[in-house]
């Protein structure tokens, strides 16, 4: 029995062999098969199925239909591959105050404009949203605080609230100087394939605050 022209261990076979179509058939299928990739209910389906001749071997790929989750087998294990989702960034520079103590977009004066992305949950159902802005409050012991909010769907603004702003996830400067940062953090739970939409919101604690060069990022992570 001969092999395929790809180096990739296909065996094909060859005129000086038996005649035998059951065997050319299995050896086919078994080939291109292992070489494809495998679907499964779930991981202990997919653990179930893949032993003796047929266990795993380095560069398998496997699809759980249970989680929808991609994986490659690297020799002792089965990695998660990411599929889906891109990275999605929207900067605003544009100088503006705000006066509101809770999240919001109101500004008091400026020019303000919406920092919001919408972008597609990868296969991991999980995101890293990062936000970062320049900010300097009117007094020395008032803080200027910026936050994400998630929503469903991929009209900005609109859709069901998936996860509210709040200051732990959230960029903060408390002074009257000038100060730029930033914050990420990893948003799980996101359904595979939806479309979502996220929002810098912003608040003052006191007085008022100044906000600029907001930038706003989601990534998908594995």
């Amino acid at each position: 029995m001969i092999t395929d022209d790809y180096s990739q261990g296909i065996g094909v076979a060859d005129l000086v062999d038996a005649p035998n179509a059951r065997v050319l058939a299995q050896n086919l299928a078994n080939a291109l098969a292992s070489r494809s990739v495998l679907r499964f209910a779930s991981a202990s389906a997919r653990a179930a199925a893949l032993v003796g001749a047929a266990a795993p071997v380095e560069g398998m790929v496997s699809w759980l239909q249970d989680t929808n989750a991609l994986a490659v087998y690297d020799g002792a294990a089965w990695a998660a591959l990411l599929v889906g989702g891109a990275t999605v960034v929207n900067q605003q520079s544009s100088s503006y105050d705000a006066t509101i103590t809770s999240y919001g977009t109101a500004a008091s004066s400026g020019t303000y404009a919406h920092c919001e992305v919408a972008f597609v949950a990868p296969s991991s159902g999980k995101v890293r949203i990062s936000v970062q802005a320049r900010f300097i409050s009117s007094t020395s012991t008032s803080g200027c605080l910026v936050a994400p909010e998630t929503r469903t769907g991929a009209t900005l603004g609109g859709g069901t609230v998936v996860e509210g702003p709040s200051d732990i996830n959230g960029a903060s400067h408390y002074g009257d100087t000038f100060a730029r940062l930033g914050v990420s953090h990893i948003l799980t739970g996101l359904t595979p394939g939806a479309s979502y939409n996220t929002r810098m919101l912003h608040r003052a604690s006191a007085n008022t605050a100044t906000f600029a060069l907001r930038e706003l990022n989601v990534e998908p992570v594995a």
